[in-house]
């Protein structure tokens, strides 16, 4: 019976291990937006929550270029995935 419940376990382990390094649709459509508008020097990014919201941090110079762009960005998509819901990208302002 030990060794059936270890087995068990270390199956269960295996999936969610697996699981925790996969990236939803939403959050693999949002590294693309993320590619194309990471091009301002003080914007760095923090994470891709799993809904697609990208969270950054920057100046306040980058701050509304870097939002005109993931905009853009995100109503190219839509054009090609009707129905698309983008969340607002987040701006974690860094003081100078």
């Amino acid at each position: 019976m030990t060794a059936a419940r270890q087995l068990v376990l270390a199956l269960a382990l295996a999936a969610a291990g697996c699981m925790t390094g996969a990236r939803t649709f939403e959050q693999a459509l949002a590294y693309q937006r993320w590619q194309r508008c990471d091009t301002f020097a003080t914007i760095t990014l923090q994470r891709i929550d799993t809904d697609g919201r990208v969270i950054v941090s920057g100046r306040s110079a980058d701050q509304y270029p870097f939002l005109r762009c993931m905009a853009e960005q995100a109503l190219e998509q839509q054009k090609s995935k009707p129905g698309l819901v983008v969340p607002e990208p987040v701006v974690t302002l860094q003081p100078r």
